[in-house]
């Protein structure tokens, strides 16, 4: 978060150098009908798939062709490079086609080992003398994996979700956030899906690895199973992303309640003796 405007600054600058640029600013149009009759339509991202601690493939689909009549498609594929302290890089791939449309995936690798990569696929899909034209734009985070173990990848997100200090009738939800990413942090939001209620930011405190931000349920029943939705909105360079992580906690047993069964064991044990000299 601290190299933020630096980072900003270069990617700025290698934009003002790529055609990407206009592609992120054109509307998306997920189809279109020309005036001579034809469908047009853009290809999609379908998958990035972390390969080991360095590589990862990009895949992409185009629409079948008894459907899709474009004779020209555009695609450029940009890669922002980044791992903590190091400066991201910026990388790009462009493909035209016209009637063969035979490759449908990239794969990519880079020096960094786990980073994290974000993934920019635009296209522009198009008909000879034809106006009309479809453009679309969109971002995935992804991340290689560890060098450790390069067969089990880390999921792409920077953010990790926690509960902590659970009691009988309240329980804080803790949201760890890498802070050497560029990153602008928009909202957090905590929600209780069992009783639609949110819960309330205690603070927000930073280390070396994490900013750390603290929500807190009170009022809360004891030994109750409850469903936390957090939402996380963040921009990142020029594309917003939200991700959703849901879980679910149980309060632990209310002191009162062990008091009065521990009273009533110890009652019934006594009364069990009785009876027993008694007979």
């Amino acid at each position: 978060m601290n190299n933020h405007c630096s980072y900003l600054s270069c990617i700025h600058h290698h934009f003002l150098l790529l055609p990407l640029l206009l592609l992120l600013c054109l509307s998306v149009i997920p189809l279109c009908y020309s005036q001579n009759g034809y469908y047009i339509t853009q290809p999609t991202l379908t998958q990035i798939t972390p390969l080991n601690s360095t590589a990862f493939t990009i895949t992409w689909q185009f629409a079948n062709s008894s459907f899709d009549q474009s004779d020209l498609i555009l695609i450029y594929i940009g890669i922002f490079a980044f791992y903590n302290g190091y400066n991201s890089t910026w990388d790009t791939t462009n493909y035209t086609f016209t009637t063969n449309k035979t490759i449908t995936s990239l794969t990519k690798n880079y020096d960094f080992v786990n980073a994290f990569y974000l993934v920019c696929f635009s296209s522009n899909s198009t008909l000879t003398n034809v106006t009309q034209f479809v453009a679309l734009s969109t971002c995935q985070l992804t991340r290689t994996c560890t060098r450790s173990n390069s067969s089990v990848c880390p999921k792409a997100s920077f953010i990790t979700v926690l509960p902590t200090q659970i009691s009988s009738n309240s329980f804080i939800i803790t949201v760890y956030l890498l802070n050497s990413l560029p990153y602008t942090l928009t909202s957090t939001q905590v929600q209780l899906i069992n009783t639609n209620t949110y819960g309330t930011q205690t603070g927000t405190t930073y280390n070396t690895t994490y900013i750390i931000q603290s929500f807190l349920f009170s009022n809360q029943q004891p030994k109750t199973t409850y469903t936390v939705n957090t939402i996380v909105n963040y921009t990142i360079f020029t594309t917003t992303i939200a991700e959703t992580y849901n879980f679910t906690l149980t309060t632990s047993r209310s002191s009162i309640l062990v008091c009065t069964s521990d009273r009533f064991i110890f009652g019934a044990s006594i009364f069990a003796i009785l009876l027993m000299k008694v007979f």
